[in-house]
């Protein structure tokens, strides 16, 4: 399957792109961690204003292919969460579109509200007891809190946060395979530069090869908006930006585990994305049990 962007969203995933970079995501990502969310919000507010929370809810394409760059970025913040709420939501889009903040969780599968410490909005409202005692998330900017119910068009807010979280993970797992190319062009082993050995070459081509094939499965289930089709990219993404991950922790050594080390974050970011909305074990599920519903519809 080929797909392409048209040149308006390239355009605007250009300047997604450009001011992400401009803000040094990675940095805001480490002062997230560190307790201090200023230079993530200011991130948050930055992207707000050049329109991208006000694509939640008709321009999945555009806003996937922005998610992408979040990723790529590292950039903190619970992206998906705060835009599935403004796709399933038409009376919260003002306010996300004006640079307020939202989260969401939709229990059993999603079952805790990331960053609801920081969000000004928690769709449904966090468990009673429960604000003061966060559950740590694998990603030290995610911090977790169960919540009290249901949120209402659960299954559409689960869909769009599943589907924006696989996005998210094409990024991550592209920056992660990024850094681990140059990496291997610079690091010197038994007198040559690692990236000249045949084995190391084909870690690389398989992290690249599954990131390529996730990526129009992701764009795919954007423009069907079918549960189906996000299972399916859901599935793909978390796959691929794992497998992206375990090559450049092999191919980077001990320092790859390193926090002050850059791929540090992705790895973290990767790994706990990996399952958020859904498993890949999850995704697969439903959508075998979704095609079987189909089947036995077929033979009515």
């Amino acid at each position: 399957m080929r797909f392409s962007l048209t040149e308006e969203q390239r355009d605007f995933r250009n300047a997604v792109d450009s001011l992400l970079r401009d803000a040094n995501g990675i940095a805001a990502a480490r002062a997230w961690a560190a307790g201090d969310s200023k230079p993530g919000l200011e991130i948050w507010r930055g992207l707000a204003a050049i329109g991208m929370h006000s694509l939640a809810g008709e321009y999945p394409v555009e806003l996937c292919a922005a998610m992408e760059r979040v990723g790529y970025h590292a950039a903190p913040g619970p992206y998906p969460e705060s835009l599935a709420v403004a796709t399933a939501l038409a009376e919260w889009r003002e306010r996300l579109g004006a640079g307020s903040m939202a989260t969401t969780a939709v229990p059993p599968v999603a079952p805790y509200a990331p960053n609801a410490d920081i969000a000004e909005f928690c769709i449904p409202a966090v468990a009673p007891n429960a604000s003061d005692r966060p559950i740590a998330s694998l990603d030290p900017t995610r911090s977790l809190f169960p919540v009290s119910g249901q949120p209402p068009h659960a299954e559409l807010i689960f869909d769009t946060a599943a589907l924006l979280t696989a996005a998210q993970l094409l990024g991550l797992g592209r920056a992660a395979l990024d850094m681990t190319v140059a990496y291997a062009k610079q690091r010197v082993q038994y007198g040559c530069v690692i990236g000249e050995y045949q084995a190391v070459k084909h870690r690389l081509a398989d992290a690249h090869t599954g990131l390529e094939f996730a990526r129009p499965l992701v764009f795919a289930a954007a423009l069907s908006s079918d549960a189906r089709d996000v299972s399916a990219a859901k599935a793909a993404a978390s796959d691929a930006a794992y497998r992206a991950a375990r090559a450049a922790l092999q191919l980077h050594g001990a320092i790859g585990y390193t926090d002050e080390y850059d791929l540090s974050v992705y790895f973290k970011k990767i790994r706990a994305l990996h399952s958020a909305w859904g498993s890949p074990s999850f995704h697969r599920a439903r959508l075998l049990d979704q095609l079987d519903q189909l089947d036995q519809l077929a033979d009515l």
